[in-house]
């Protein structure tokens, strides 16, 4: 062998170590992002409030409630937003937006929807769910269960409401889980 052709074959393992070192770098972040997401998310799951979707005592559920069972025949998520009066509450829309469209990049249906401030059920929604200060975003499963997000709204805080819900999510339960 020439002298140029060990030097190629040199440059060339070189090259290739390179990039395995790189790709287990690469490996090893993601993996550990992944495992950082999931405790930001069970974290969130502690500090949201988690209840049940809001029923009124005696005739039953909320109107707007009953309609999810429409949504979840095509979703296994649905967000709501419940607007405020102010500037924020279109950044919020924006947020719901840019989560939504990342869930779904996961396969995930999703459904986002904002629920009318003169709709007659808005204000005993709030008070339901204790909402005080709006805008406020809810992340609701098939299940019912929810993660409701007050103050300060973030697409973060969206997303890790939304791995703390598929968290609860039991595989096989009637389709609460993504596919």
């Amino acid at each position: 062998m020439t002298n140029k052709n060990i030097q190629w074959w040199k440059i060339a393992l070189l090259v290739l170590g390179v990039l395995m070192i790189a790709a287990a770098v690469t490996y090893t972040l993601v993996t550990r992002a992944s495992a950082a997401t999931a405790s930001q998310a069970a974290n969130i799951s502690k500090t949201a409030t988690m209840a049940n979707v809001v029923t009124l005592g005696g005739d039953g559920e909320l109107s707007w409630v009953k309609d999810l069972n429409k949504k979840f025949e095509s979703n296994d998520f649905v967000i709501v937003l419940f607007p405020g009066n102010d500037d924020i509450t279109g950044k919020a829309e924006q947020l719901v937006k840019t989560a939504s469209e990342k869930i779904r990049q996961d396969g995930t249906n999703i459904e986002a929807m904002t629920l009318s401030q003169t709709d007659p059920e808005f204000q005993t929604t709030l008070d339901q769910l204790a909402i005080q200060k709006l805008p406020a975003v809810r992340i609701i499963a098939p299940t019912g269960q929810g993660v409701t997000i007050k103050g300060d709204i973030t697409e973060t805080k969206i997303l890790q409401a939304y791995l703390g819900l598929q968290k609860v999510c039991v595989p096989g339960a009637s389709g609460c889980c993504p596919k």
